[in-house]
């Protein structure tokens, strides 16, 4: 009885290192080495690639702090965690700064800080938040109301960034999705005092959370 649940631990070890270098083969030349270990499987390396990514995002934001004369606040962790776990598993140094910034806000208060902005932050790619960037120039020293009434074009956009008319659909329905951007309402038809929304990316609005959010992602050193 002793024998047969030996070879069946020795068999169960055997199929695992074979499971472990067919893992190792079907990543090869798909992620960087230094990502692997001898088995395949993601390896201790990974926590220093991200730690190395954390340093510099802290670093950044302490910079910031200190430039900005602001005192740092207790965050509360389910603002705080979210950051600094995303955060480093950003390449991007344009979007590591913008983790940078939304620590440095968080940290200091100076702008709220949502809980759901890391997990927004993270589906984002550098060139949505380019194009988010660019939008939030334009309409940055508008009031609250004005800011509803003004719409953009996605022609625009695809002038701008050099994108084909499918690119900018990807982009703008991932905006969408993620409630940053929205259709602009009908004028014609109704339910009441409520219009019904278009069902069209050719014309688009920034919603309030898009606009809070793009600000979250900026740190200003005051004058």
């Amino acid at each position: 009885m002793i024998m047969k649940v030996k070879g069946s631990l020795l068999t169960q070890e055997a199929e695992l290192e074979a499971s472990k270098d067919e893992i190792s083969a079907f990543f090869d030349g798909v992620i960087p080495e230094f990502v692997k270990d001898g088995g395949g499987i993601l390896s201790d390396t990974v926590k220093f690639w991200r730690f190395k990514n954390a340093v510099r995002i802290v670093k950044n934001s302490k910079k910031l702090i200190i430039d900005s004369g602001l005192a740092k606040k207790e965050v509360p962790l389910k603002v705080l965690l979210p950051i600094l776990e995303n955060s480093t598993l950003e390449e991007v140094e344009q979007m590591q700064d913008k983790w940078s910034n939304l620590l440095a806000n968080a940290i200091t208060g100076a702008k709220d800080i949502s809980p759901n902005f890391a997990e927004i932050l993270k589906e984002l790619s550098s060139l949505e938040v380019s194009l988010l960037d660019k939008i939030f120039e334009e309409i940055k020293d508008k009031t609250y109301e004005e800011r509803k009434n003004i719409q953009f074009t996605k022609k625009k956009i695809c002038e701008i960034f050099k994108l084909s008319s499918e690119q900018a659909d990807l982009i703008i329905e991932n905006l969408y999705r993620l409630n940053l951007f929205q259709a602009p309402a009908g004028h014609g038809i109704a339910v009441g005092e409520y219009k019904f929304a278009l069902r069209t990316t050719e014309i688009f609005e920034f919603t309030t959370l898009g606009f809070k959010f793009v600000e979250a992602c900026k740190f200003e050193i005051p004058n």
